[in-house]
């Protein structure tokens, strides 16, 4: 029972607010919303601390007459640190919400929205089977749609409102058609029971984690997703929606076809250069944040894609406390600023933001990967895991010196470098509700990750052996060389580190927005025309077709009408003839009667 707490308090919250929510506070919105998941995270501590961290099942009845498809939750070897970890960050960015939106008049809708979103991340890390995670799959692309577009009223969140919701429809398509696939090879959807899937099955299931997790070529929904309010940006990129795509990679293990999992692998570490390249060159705050996301979504994707279970959970635990607390302290940074996001614009918030500062220094180096900050263990057990693959393993690191580098330059232009408007003028402090949140994350964004790697806190997973010391010197020495370019390029201001050319395909994603969007618009338009121009052909031919069966039957009609009496007797001889026939042969008889 206390299982399914975890996911029914949430939606019980949900429940209470979108009936009984237009009677209350907003105040009251938000302690409901935050109230009810941090209930949930206090029913997964009270089974974790009771040693009930693996093979715990409940099962609600049948759903679906198929086997595997039970109403169930399964406590799994990734299921308890995932479960601990949304359901604890999500809370706190809850909390953080209520001082966030204090005079937002759509706080019923937001929270309601919140906790089932958070419910539906927790069926997809706790389903029993696939159609349990489906289900949680679909509500987590729609409570995505109605966060992103809150301010439904602004043209551009409701266009990205739409563009996360189509793009991942095209992902979710085709794990859909993975789902009857593997009904078809295995004739169950239990996790337990899929044994090795064919390359086309594995692959249709890769392509719905591509669309979730943001990654090439299916990750241009996410940068405009930051049109969304800043908590909610925090929860897709940390606890929910884009972590999704990686934990069903867990999830499914061995499952997957190995052709496919090095696809994965290769697609990610594509992602990851391409992604830390392009947050080099962004001038928005948030859009940094983003592309750093997609960015270290692929370092994920490469872990799950050579088989590095432990590294990859390492590194998306300890990504979701320094991207929450990075999002955290750019809504502070926006709440200070008079929601100014353009970096050109801000500098010198150091001495005003004294509580934001820190904690979102803490979050930098948790994604540049310097020690002892959580980023700097997690990316090097995946570098680590990759060492026999020279290609995914260099690639590794130079994501990684990379994202020390755009991290630096982040935290140099907001806090260090001079004033770059007026608006820094009145800049002052967050509210308590969203800087105790900030600081609470702010601490596992430092020490989350030497506690698993030298504390000996246990993931559920077997750990792997620690990295060779010429990789752990190597990697903190680039991460380093990085975050110390970064520093001394922009303390002084916006500077243009790459090639003028080179600068503006970054800042636009390498263009890969521009021709999907165009790609796709032509593919569904040629679709489209010859549609048209095959339903207009039938459709034509089908009438002609009508008009000559009249014609036909018209003119073969005019035969009998001949004018002569005798003709017409014998029409009605023959008709008689026939009905006489046919009553004395018995077969009118039940009709006569």
């Amino acid at each position: 029972m206390t299982l399914w707490l975890v996911v029914l308090l949430p939606i019980s919250g949900a429940v209470v607010l979108a009936v009984a929510g237009g009677r209350l506070t907003r105040r009251l919105h938000g302690v409901i919303g935050a109230g009810s998941i941090a209930l949930s995270f206090g029913a997964v501590l009270s089974m974790a601390t009771a040693g009930r961290g693996e093979g715990l099942r409940a099962t609600l009845g049948p759903w679906l007459p198929i086997a595997g498809g039970d109403l169930a939750l399964a406590i799994d070897r990734t299921g308890m640190p995932l479960a601990l970890m949304v359901t604890g960050v999500a809370a706190l960015i809850a909390v953080y919400s209520i001082g966030y939106l204090g005079t937002d008049s759509g706080t019923q809708r937001y929270f309601a929205t919140l906790d089932l979103f958070v419910a539906a991340m927790l069926l997809i890390v706790l389903g029993a089977n696939l159609a349990v995670v489906f289900a949680g799959w679909e509500l987590v692309g729609l409570c995505s749609y109605l966060l992103i577009g809150h301010w439904r009223e602004r043209p551009a969140a409701a266009a990205a409102a739409v563009k996360a919701f189509v793009v991942n429809r095209a992902g979710d398509a085709a794990f859909l058609v993975g789902l009857f696939a593997i009904l078809a090879e295995r004739r169950t959807l239990a996790l337990d029971d899929l044994g090795g899937l064919s390359i086309l099955t594995s692959a249709l299931l890769l392509c719905g984690a591509l669309a979730k997790s943001a990654q090439f070529p299916l990750h241009i929904w996410l940068p405009d997703a930051m049109e969304g309010p800043t908590p909610v940006s925090a929860l897709i990129h940390a606890a929910t929606m884009v972590t999704a795509g990686v934990v069903l990679l867990l999830r499914l293990g061995g499952a997957l076809a190995p052709e496919v999992l090095a696809a994965a692998a290769g697609l990610g570490a594509f992602t990851a250069l391409g992604a830390a390249l392009a947050a080099l060159a962004q001038t928005d705050l948030k859009r940094v944040l983003a592309w750093s996301t997609i960015s270290q979504l692929g370092l994920m994707f490469v872990g799950a894609g050579i088989g590095a279970v432990f590294a990859t959970l390492f590194h998306l635990l300890a990504h979701a406390f320094f991207k929450a607390t990075l999002f955290l302290g750019a809504g502070s940074v926006m709440h200070a600023t008079g929601n100014e996001q353009d970096l050109r614009r801000l500098g010198a918030l150091g001495p005003r933001l004294r509580w934001t500062a820190p904690a979102f220094a803490a979050g930098a180096l948790g994604l540049a990967a310097l020690p002892p900050a959580s980023g700097f263990f997690s990316k090097e057990a995946i570098a680590a895991a990759a060492l026999d693959r020279p290609l995914l393993a260099v690639a590794v690191l130079a994501t990684g010196a990379l994202s020390a580098l755009y991290a630096a330059r982040l935290f140099a232009l907001v806090f260090v470098a001079p004033a770059g408007s007026a608006v820094i003028r009145g800049a002052h402090e967050s509210p308590r509700l969203m800087l105790v949140p900030l600081v609470a994350l702010a601490l596992p964004a430092l020490g989350f990750g030497a506690l698993v790697a030298v504390g000996g806190i246990s993931l559920g997973v077997p750990a792997t052996e620690g990295a060779p010391l010429a990789l752990t010197l190597g990697a903190a020495g680039l991460a380093l060389a990085g975050a110390g370019l970064g520093l001394l390029r922009y303390r002084r201001g916006p500077f243009e580190l790459l090639p003028a050319g080179f600068g503006r395909a970054a800042l636009a994603g390498f263009g890969a927005d521009r021709a999907l969007v165009r790609g796709g618009s032509w593919l569904v338009g040629t679709i489209a025309a010859a549609l048209d121009r095959g339903v207009e052909a039938t459709l034509q031919w089908s009438l002609d077709a009508v008009g000559r069966l009249i014609l036909r039957t018209g003119a073969r009609s005019q035969r009998l009408e001949s004018g002569f009496v005798r003709s017409y007797e014998a029409y009605l001889l023959a008709g008689a003839v026939l009905l006489l026939a046919w009553w004395s042969l018995g077969v009118g008889t039940g009709a006569a009667r």
